[in-house]
């Protein structure tokens, strides 16, 4: 097969960082012919990295669909908010498309996803869910496939952002706002809801869920803080002082500054909203949050979804008829305790890649075409794109919702409104 050509929509951390680097790194297989970024320093910084000519390198993604068709497939890495208008535009024009979850960041959206999917069989559409790739979770698959340890019954998963993590993502940065993105149990965990789906076999049939912003509220901005970090008395003691979290935090210094050097990142943290007090930021978005789901072969589950942890980690309890399994993603385990043996079995994986997987899986579908068996196809993660959105409607409403009728009534609305625009138009 020829390379695979690929455009990259949004050059910043997942373009860059990500898929930047896997291209780079198998330069043999795919390579980067085009990019759209809104900012010019991001732009310019990949521009060069992939030696690319000016004609092939855009600030606007209307300027980049007005040219013909100049790659096999593009990586939709932008906004969490242009996700689904940009992957429908590429499907139209032609391409296949790899796009980053939520694939759609509202209802309204998420209603016309199916269509965009049955409407474009012939192309490869699909999302980024690299947990389907883990070796660990197709271990667990296998196991409650096998029924060696009974019948899977409850699963308790935990899913913790980190304190760093959730107040680079969730406090000052670009997920702060709900309204801007989606919420949480999306931007967070459209991850966890759809392995939750995978491992159980599922679609979840009713779900309620409890959870608000707690800590990082301005009633916690005591007189003598500062608005930003840099000017704050308190900046020794603070576990989410700015400088802190971005001067050791190579990772997440990367998001606040093209060229994050110490110098540039104590100069940009002086203003602007990496450096503000966690404070006195304008989110909105829970800091915790927990859900209890059925499933429609009745098995149940909890979500804890959770910003108060030291370190970012995913773990889970199953719960079976003959035994129980702890799994734990940060130390690449699964513990089995079968009820019948008093000895303990462990099982320590190599650590994978799962989205480097994924992705090579895309480009190989790019050539192989097997459009009916996509391993992460977009219309296989629309149940649990839904679930999540009525989950952040049971939490408001603090009700428990059943998810058919909560579509049913969603998919309405949704077509009644569209009406009256067009009726108003």
């Amino acid at each position: 097969m020829n390379k695979v050509k690929l455009a990259i929509i949004g050059a910043g951390v997942r373009g860059r960082y990500t898929y930047g680097e896997f291209i780079k790194n198998n330069n043999d297989m795919c390579e980067v012919v085009a990019v759209v970024e809104s900012k010019i320093g991001r732009r310019q910084k990949f521009k060069e990295m992939f030696n690319l000519s000016e004609d092939k390198v855009f600030e606007d993604i209307n300027d980049f669909f007005q040219k013909e068709k100049i790659a096999d497939a593009v990586i939709v890495c932008s906004n969490d908010n242009t996700h689904f208008y940009i992957a429908a535009a590429a499907l139209e024009k032609g391409y296949d498309v790899l796009v980053e979850g939520p694939v759609a960041n509202n209802l309204d959206k998420l209603v016309h996803l199916k269509d965009v999917c049955e409407n474009n069989k012939d192309r490869v559409f699909m999302v980024v869910m690299p947990y389907r790739y883990s070796n660990l979770f197709l271990k667990l698959k296998e196991i409650i496939a096998s029924k060696e340890m009974g019948s899977l019954i409850n699963i308790n998963y935990n899913s913790y952002i980190g304190y760093e993590k959730f107040v680079h993502n969730f406090v000052r940065g670009n997920w702060r706002l709900d309204s801007d993105t989606a919420p949480l149990i999306l931007t967070n965990s459209c991850y966890d809801l759809d392995i939750l789906e995978f491992l159980t076999n599922s679609q979840c049939e009713k779900i309620s869920s409890f959870g608000q912003l707690n800590h990082f509220t301005r009633k916690n901005l005591q007189m003598n803080m500062s608005e930003l970090c840099i000017r704050c008395s308190k900046d020794e003691e603070c576990p989410y002082c700015a400088q802190r979290i971005y001067l050791n935090n190579e990772e997440m210094s990367k998001a606040v500054h093209i060229n994050p050097t110490k110098e540039n990142l104590k100069d940009i943290l002086k203003e602007g909203q990496y450096g503000q007090c966690v404070y006195s930021c304008d989110n909105n978005v829970s800091d915790n949050l927990i859900s209890i789901l059925k499933f429609k072969n009745n098995i149940t589950a909890t979500l804890n979804i959770s910003a108060f942890t030291k370190e970012e980690n995913r773990n889970m309890t199953l719960m079976f008829t003959h035994g129980e399994i702890y799994a734990d993603l940060q130390d690449n385990t699964i513990t089995i305790k079968k009820f019948t043996n008093e000895k303990e079995v462990v099982i320590k994986f190599d650590k994978d890649n799962g989205e480097e997987q994924l992705i090579k899986d895309f480009i190989n579908e790019i050539g192989n075409r097997n459009l009916d068996n996509l391993k992460s196809s977009v219309l296989s993660t629309i149940n649990s794109h839904v679930t999540g959105f009525a989950c952040e409607f049971a939490n408001v409403s603090e009700t428990v919702v059943d998810i058919d009728e909560f579509w049913i009534q969603s998919c309405e609305m949704t077509n009644e409104i569209e009406k009256l625009i067009l009726l108003n138009k």
